[in-house]
């Protein structure tokens, strides 16, 4: 009898002129929200105008990538960043939906949505 396999999570840390664009694909659970958290990190530390988060290739998403998500709220809110979230699958927006994290960040469902978003918002604050 095989053996699960574990988790996988693989991220990419790019940018568009608007922001830091971290995408994740795969599951995003306990065994692998501190991949994501690193590219976060990794994408802030380039000190980016604005981050955009693609979940959109996410096929679980547990309570530790809602915790993830969700102290993303809270950097970009203390920090004054920017922040956009891209998913459109059940499995990261009904985890957004009962959780209610989805009243506090700005949800896309696609990154060009995301990205039009952050240059409206720009046009706004000038």
């Amino acid at each position: 009898m095989a053996e699960d396999p574990a988790p996988t999570l693989t991220v990419h840390v790019g940018t568009v002129p608007e922001a830091a664009v971290v995408a994740a694909a795969g599951d995003l659970d306990l065994g692998t929200a501190s991949v994501l958290r690193a590219g976060v990190r990794a994408a802030l530390a380039g000190e980016p105008r604005a981050l955009i988060v693609d979940l959109g290739g996410i096929t679980f998403c547990g309570s530790a990538g809602l915790q993830v998500i969700a102290e993303l709220v809270a950097t970009a809110g203390a920090t004054r960043l920017p922040f956009a979230v891209v998913a459109d699958g059940r499995p990261v927006l009904r985890s957004l939906q009962v959780t209610r994290l989805d009243r506090t960040l700005a949800l896309h469902p696609t990154v060009d949505g995301a990205r039009a978003w952050l240059r409206e918002r720009a046009g706004d604050a000038a």
